[in-house]
């Protein structure tokens, strides 16, 4: 019998399109079967998603619970005029409709699924939405020169564990991303995240620390916590096609003044 398909799709694939991601996701069975989690570290491979408990979009209002980041004035007046340029109909952001690469760490705050594969040497969390492969070290090697680290989409992550919690320390933000808290990413940020399962490995808590002295004034940290699918489940690619006309559905031209 086939497995399930996932629930958690937001997208469907035409016929005779060839999608990069799929590539990802053909690969990642076979990494683990070659190099299978060590025996003494908890295995976070698998499927993992956000759920909204309370059956709405904002998912229960998650993100927006989450305390604001002590912020330096300058990024507070920065936010501030954004809002008020979206306020009066400019559209910020249009990445969704022009397919744009998103920005760590913004799969980790959507809707929808990414898949973490384990091996011994590396951790490969893999998402469904627009962006790359993130790649954490597990085999000791530490962060490039900063002369010499070329900045990318999601950084530059070693990892380490720390009994049953991996400790994930990662820089080389090419920057960009917005944060939780009304911060931001650039190429000074610093993050530290601890991974941690609980509820029996259903659930992974995943704890975020940015610093950045461009930015915050102290580190900013917050919580969010994702569910693991069912056994079974396989990735189902997003389509994103800039020059499809239903791609822009979600984005409404400003009314023109």
């Amino acid at each position: 019998m086939p497995p399930a398909t996932t629930k958690f799709g937001i997208g469907r694939v035409p016929p005779g399109v060839m999608l990069l991601e799929v590539a990802f996701f053909a690969i990642g069975p076979m990494l683990a079967q070659t190099s299978p989690p060590a025996a003494s570290s908890p295995d976070l491979s698998g499927f993992w998603e956000r759920r909204d408990e309370a059956g709405s979009g904002s998912f229960g209002g998650t993100l927006e619970k989450i305390p604001h980041a002590a912020l330096k004035p300058e990024i507070i007046k920065a936010n501030r005029q954004a809002a008020e340029r979206a306020a009066r109909g400019e559209v910020v952001s249009v990445a969704s409709k022009w397919c744009g690469t998103n920005l760590y760490p913004f799969f980790m705050q959507h809707s929808a699924v990414w898949e973490i594969v384990q091996t011994p040497n590396e951790i490969a969390q893999v998402p469904e939405v627009h962006t790359f492969v993130r790649h954490i070290y597990l085999d000791g090697r530490k962060h490039p020169d900063a002369a010499l680290l070329q900045p990318s989409v999601n950084g530059h992550a070693i990892g380490r564990w720390d009994g049953d919690t991996l400790v994930v320390d990662s820089v080389g933000f090419v920057g960009g991303g917005a944060t939780p808290g009304g911060g931001r990413t650039t190429p000074h940020s610093h993050l530290v995240e601890r991974f941690h399962l609980f509820d029996g490995g259903k659930q992974l808590s995943v704890t975020f620390t940015w610093d950045d002295p461009t930015v915050y004034l102290k580190p900013h940290t917050y919580e969010l916590t994702y569910h693991r699918s069912d056994s079974g489940t396989y990735a189902f690619e997003e389509y994103c096609h800039a020059d499809d006309p239903a791609q822009g559905a979600s984005v409404v031209e400003p009314k023109q003044k």
